[in-house]
């Protein structure tokens, strides 16, 4: 179970308060942008969370439940082990036909072009007594055309904040509480990757 939000920072933030930062875990993970359906007729596109983990491992993550106050529950249901190559759609849709993923296959191969996200990450964890994952990250965002690598839009700047715990069970309202209490200055408006790059590529294209 996890509750996440995100909100925008500038580059100067990313580079002073992030860069600069020792024993944080970076990496950069690259994110396939879902389409959505005609007319937005469901949330598949923002239930299926499709990337490649540091570049190379592919991951497929499902949103089993999505609670009124926010709270989500994640399920990988493919975390392939063999490197893979964003160049090589081949065998990413392979691994996906193995696992039977149709309408995720059907979804990417509509468009002309598939859009990715690069996103860097600059991670802090901190475990805490009662089997809580505390995350506090910044992102360094850049969506890129797969066809021919050219970037769409601006390059965007943002942290993400989230509460995990790595079972279904619900987070104590408490802990959200206390979040919405440290960032009250901000609007909070809980989601996960899938939408929120989602949402933020809608922006790009529609400004």
């Amino acid at each position: 179970m996890e509750y996440r939000f995100f909100y925008a920072i500038n580059e100067d933030i990313l580079n002073t308060k992030w860069k600069t930062k020792s024993n944080l875990e970076n990496r950069t993970d690259i994110y396939f942008i879902i389409p959505a359906a005609v007319s937005n007729s469901d949330d598949f596109h923002l239930a299926h969370g499709l990337k490649l983990r540091n570049r190379k491992k592919l991951e497929l993550k499902i949103r089993e439940k999505r609670f009124s106050n926010g709270q989500e529950y994640w399920l990988k249901t493919i975390r392939s082990d063999k490197r893979l190559n964003v160049d090589d759609m081949h065998s990413i849709l392979k691994v996906l036909k193995k696992s039977n993923e149709d309408e995720l296959i059907e979804r990417l191969t509509s468009s002309q072009s598939i859009i990715l996200c690069y996103a860097s990450k600059f991670r802090q964890q901190i475990k805490t007594v009662d089997n809580l994952t505390h995350e506090l990250t910044g992102l360094h965002l850049k969506f890129i055309r797969s066809t021919d690598q050219s970037q769409i839009g601006n390059d965007l700047f943002f942290e993400t904040v989230c509460i995990e715990r790595l079972d279904s069970k619900l987070i104590d309202e408490k802990h959200i509480e206390k979040l919405s209490e440290e960032y009250k200055t901000i609007s909070i408006n809980p989601m996960g990757y899938p939408e929120f790059l989602f949402r933020q590529y809608q922006q790009i294209i529609n400004t």
